[in-house]
């Protein structure tokens, strides 16, 4: 056996729920990297649409793997059921309904990481996609630690399926937080920083897309109301919390009056 199939370098997580319409090109763009040493580990929350179908003839590359549950435990559990699965020392993020636009998105964070073994997590700029694929805008994100931990707790400053990080401390720092019903991507990133230093790159390498299977109105009222609780318990870690407060407050108001 090819001596990279049974030690990854890299574990992608990929996490799909009734994503027929988009999981094919978020496949297709981890095929296109140009760097090899990895496995795809595909966690299906119980799809209801054609998802299987599509992902099927995939699974005839040996580092595809698709584990389907008969129900879905939750996003958190979901990742955490992928981090657990995997081997790599890194494990990468790329969501169904997301792409790579990058070929060279893998091999430029593995470089990176190789080369700052203080750093514990890197991802890149981003442009944000409609459900055809065009693009919306560009979000560039701040680059070093010292910047990122000026404004994290104002904002999250990664994109998920940007992001590459050390399998290790992740699971160290007690992997994704099931109990959050929202933005466990953010609670991880600001409990890896209290380990390791956190770093975007300058690229753009990752197209998130937005589209009519988003979250309802209630939905975003409780994930207010998730940020302002993540706020609070990382107060002690990263500055400006009483502006990151007033912010988390505000975001509250605006969802409960429909904005």
């Amino acid at each position: 056996m090819d001596e990279n199939l049974k030690n990854p370098e890299v574990s992608i997580i990929m996490l799909s729920y009734n994503r027929a319409k988009y999981i094919g090109a978020a496949i297709e763009s981890v095929l296109d990297q140009n760097f090899a040493n990895w496995e795809l580990l595909i966690i299906d929350g119980g799809s209801r649409d054609n998802s299987e179908s599509v992902i099927t003839p995939y699974l005839v590359n040996p580092r595809v793997h698709f584990l389907k549950q008969s129900e879905n435990l939750g996003i958190a559990r979901n990742r955490n059921i992928g981090l657990n699965m995997a081997k790599g020392e890194y494990v990468a993020i790329l969501d169904s309904d997301d792409v790579w636009t990058d070929p060279e998105k893998l091999s430029k964070q593995i470089k990176f990481l190789r080369e700052y073994k203080n750093h514990v997590l890197v991802g890149t700029n981003f442009e944000i996609i409609d459900e055809s694929g065009r693009t919306i805008r560009k979000v560039p994100v701040l680059i070093s630690d010292k910047d990122i931990r000026q404004k994290l707790l104002l904002r999250n400053e990664f994109a998920h399926s940007s992001v590459m990080f050390r399998r290790a401390p992740a699971l160290q720092a007690g992997a994704y937080n099931p109990s959050l019903f929202i933005w466990e991507d953010y609670d991880l990133w600001l409990r890896l920083g209290q380990v390791g230093k956190l770093a975007n790159l300058a690229e753009t390498t990752t197209a998130y897309r937005i589209h009519s299977d988003g979250i309802s109105g209630t939905k975003k009222i409780k994930g207010a109301w998730t940020m302002l609780f993540i706020i609070k318990r990382y107060r002690r870690s990263y500055p400006n919390f009483y502006m990151a407060l007033l912010k988390g407050c505000l975001r509250v108001v605006a969802r409960a009056i429909g904005f």
